[in-house]
């Protein structure tokens, strides 16, 4: 009973949220996170063909396809690609240029890290990564955008590209501190540098032919006093804003990876890299959001559940959801600890969400 209850209330909530524009159809949704490595042997099982799983998400680590010399494996990423599209759904790629390895980065291919010119710092919480700014680094990567650009950039089963401009998928500084010390930087220096580099580099996948919709996240990174904290601190907004804003003008959606409890519980006051502002009254480009990580179905920080977090983002604008497969489990994999006590919770969620947002 108790179950059945939560269900109607979570329905007369989301019954609240307009459907979403149609211009947003063709990438609008909630999406599976296939990460390297991960078994997706729960998505092909239970959760791949459920009709509010819009499309999957595949990640593309640099390292992984690109052999050097202009040679490219794309095999991995076809075949992830061909699943999906043998029961009609739609993928959308998301481009790793380093990954989250420590204490060795091996999602830069080895030829550019060995190449003359180029630049690296290293830090405790990340470990060495590339200079991003680079110039070095931005001529390889550059290439390689232009060759998934090439392969994908029109492919009809693919909905949206999201290159990642720094480690993951994500647009984040990383070993700021160290950055700031081996530059000689003040803080409003770093903002401006990485201003620029954001610029230049989505300006460059805009401007190589494509139909395939783009978009870009934004990151906060905080003060010198802050640079090792995380979660990512509040206090430092003006970059994301200044990213929101760049996208827009380019035509590319934007949006984050730290959708969060305290997003909700703070709001009005400004969401992790300030998402709840950027969102505000912005039809224009599709609007993208991932969990902070896999969700608490108990509702516990910093995620907490989906059933609070995602009618909230909704209600702000969102309009396509990176979910976690954890997460998808709980609602369609018997198999899941979390299945019976939340699985009809989630279920009934998953279900208006695709009603509100129209596919």
């Amino acid at each position: 009973m108790r179950i059945t209850k939560r269900c109607r209330i979570l329905t007369a909530l989301l019954s609240l949220i307009p459907i979403a524009q149609a211009q947003h159809n063709r990438v609008s949704g909630m999406y599976v996170l296939q990460f390297p490595g991960q078994n997706l042997a729960p998505v092909t099982n239970y959760i791949m063909n459920q009709p509010a799983v819009r499309g999957g998400n595949i990640v593309i680590v640099w390292s992984s396809v690109d052999k050097g010399g202009g040679t490219y494996d794309w095999s991995g990423v076809d075949t992830q690609i061909a699943a999906w599209a043998a029961i009609g759904k739609p993928v959308n790629l998301i481009v790793w240029p380093a990954n989250y390895a420590l204490p060795q980065q091996t999602g830069t291919p080895s030829y550019v890290t060995s190449a003359a010119g180029y630049q690296s710092i290293s830090c405790s919480a990340f470990g060495p990564v590339p200079v991003w700014f680079g110039d070095t680094f931005k001529t390889y990567y550059k290439t390689f955008v232009a060759a998934v650009m090439s392969r994908y950039g029109s492919d009809p089963r693919v909905g949206y590209m999201r290159f990642g401009l720094s480690e993951g998928g994500e647009s984040y500084p990383e070993c700021v501190g160290g950055l700031m010390t081996a530059f000689n930087w003040t803080e409003a220096q770093l903002n401006t540098e990485w201003l620029a580099y954001i610029a230049e580099m989505t300006s460059y996948q805009a401007s190589l032919p494509h139909t395939v919709q783009l978009v870009t996240a934004l990151n906060q990174y905080g003060t010198v006093a802050q640079q090792h904290a995380y979660p990512l601190p509040t206090g430092q907004y003006a970059v994301c804003d200044a990213e929101a804003a760049n996208a827009v003008s380019l035509g590319m959606g934007f949006g984050t990876q730290g959708l969060q409890l305290s997003d909700v519980a703070n709001y009005p006051s400004p969401c992790n890299s300030d998402w709840c502002a950027a969102f505000a009254n912005q039809t224009a480009v599709p609007l993208y959001l991932q969990t902070y990580g896999v969700s608490s179905p108990a509702g516990l920080p910093p995620s907490g559940s989906l059933t609070t977090t995602l009618p909230f983002a909704l209600s702000l604008g969102a309009t396509v959801f990176e979910m976690f497969i954890q997460d998808w489990q709980v609602a369609y994999d018997p198999t899941s600890p979390n299945y019976s006590t939340y699985g009809a919770t989630y279920r009934a969620l998953f279900a208006e969400i695709e009603r509100s947002l129209g596919y």
